[in-house]
């Protein structure tokens, strides 16, 4: 996923040998009934033999006809301390991929092209599920679609939306990501992925009425470790709006007017920065990486910088206690909302800071414009438009559209009522 092979890979007590992890972890639940055959077979995609318990807290499901080829699940039970601060700390790594909807907080690692591993956490219980194998072409993908049958076994909440398929992600991105403090401001030349159901089939479309494309519309995409929902609306008068929500989580340090955000999956030493000063209250301004005025929000209350449709497509927050030497204000304790900019750019903002110095910062740049018709394909300008800039309608099918500049192109879907359900940030 990484375009390269980790020098090393510094793993935590629960993924030792079995000879090493035997008796320094107990187990209640047998790991073997967290993964079914047919579900180990689908993640390797070739027939796999029964799973085996090498030790209490290990199942190991061997390929049948490819030894090297395996799934592994680990359970540990009985999560202590040092278990903790491993897992806050290999989360925030920059080799580590924050997975949402996973238990009380998960991340991946792709340490090499033949194997991947993801953890997440649940109450007092790590689980890690390993797929390494020769033969599967897409093992992020199929790792975290296993560990999701896994917490599904083992009783983890997950959240509604399932993740992006390998046909739709952009791999070819991840590798540099890491290397930018900052997103790509939002564009309508990004490459997003399409609705994972099963569609009729685009087809080529040289004339559209644009009254058809009236609605509200939704993609989910991801650069490197970053996931953003996209959401665009398009009025009867064919203006439209389109707003893109990105959603980070990490550590803050607040105290004496300074405050540092080491975000997750960053080089150490990008994290963001600046001063702080409290007007009231409820209101405090901030300067630095992020420049804004903010204003507390009750607890049951929605921001009003933010539409309410992207606002309800927030995922949970993976933030988990954190077990390091932080303090935090206590008067910046709760959720915020502000206006301002970061990096340069415009943006509306929530941030949510806990005490125990875990925090989630969610970021929405937008954009406006009209739908214009040219050659007979309808096109989408923004009120902005840079020189030569086209986006034009090239394809439907049921709920959806296909958007192109003539390099890259975006799949919208519809956004259904049922798929706006409120979540807690």
């Amino acid at each position: 996923m990484f375009g390269r092979v980790l020098p090393f890979l510094v793993l935590p007590p629960l993924l030792l040998s079995c000879g090493e992890s035997g008796g320094l972890f107990t187990s209640t639940t047998n790991p073997c009934l967290l993964v079914t055959v047919a579900e180990a077979q689908q993640a390797l995609g070739e027939p796999v033999q029964e799973g085996t318990l090498s030790d209490p807290t290990t199942c190991l499901f061997k390929a049948q006809r490819h030894a090297d080829n395996t799934v592994t699940v680990q359970l540990d039970e009985l999560v202590g301390k040092d278990q903790r601060v491993w897992f806050n700390k290999t989360r925030l790594g920059r080799d580590s991929r924050l997975i949402p909807g996973l238990g009380d907080g998960a991340f991946r690692i792709d340490s090499s092209p033949t194997v991947s591993r993801l953890t997440f956490m649940q109450k007092d219980a790590l689980v890690t599920v390993i797929v390494a194998s020769t033969k599967q072409k897409h093992l992020g993908e199929s790792v975290t679609l296993l560990s999701h049958a896994v917490a599904t076994h083992y009783g983890a909440p997950l959240a509604t939306t399932l993740p992006p398929t390998a046909s739709n992600s952009n791999p070819g991105e991840e590798g540099s990501a890491h290397l930018v403090s900052r997103p790509t401001t939002v564009t309508l030349t990004q490459t997003l992925p399409g609705p994972s159901e099963t569609q009729t089939g685009p087809h080529k479309a040289p004339s559209l009425d644009p009254a058809g494309l009236i609605g509200t519309w939704h993609t989910r995409s991801t650069q490197g470790t970053t996931q953003n929902d996209m959401l665009l609306i398009i009025k009867p008068n064919l203006e439209w709006s389109l707003s893109s929500m990105m959603q980070f989580d990490g550590v803050l340090n607040a105290e004496g007017g300074l405050w540092l955000l080491e975000r997750a999956n960053t080089f150490k030493g990008l994290g963001w920065k600046g001063t702080y000063r409290k007007k009231t209250a409820n209101s405090f301004a901030s300067t630095g990486s992020v420049q804004a005025t903010w204003t507390r929000l009750a607890p049951d209350e929605n921001p009003k910088r933010i539409p309410t449709e992207l606002w309800r497509l927030r995922r949970d927050a993976t933030s988990v206690p954190v077990f390091q030497i932080k303090t935090v204000d206590p008067d910046l304790v709760g959720q915020w909302e502000g206006g301002g900019t970061y990096a340069g750019g415009s943006a509306a903002f929530v941030w949510a800071i806990k005490p125990s110095a875990a925090t989630d910062l969610l970021i929405v740049e937008s954009l406006r414009g009209t739908v214009k018709t040219k050659d007979g394909l309808p096109q989408l300008q923004p009120k902005k438009k840079k020189k030569g800039q086209r986006v034009s309608v090239v394809a439907i099918y049921d709920h959806g559209f296909t958007t192109t500049d003539g390099k890259t192109n975006l799949r919208w879907s519809k956004l259904l009522p049922e798929s706006t359900e409120d979540r807690q940030l």
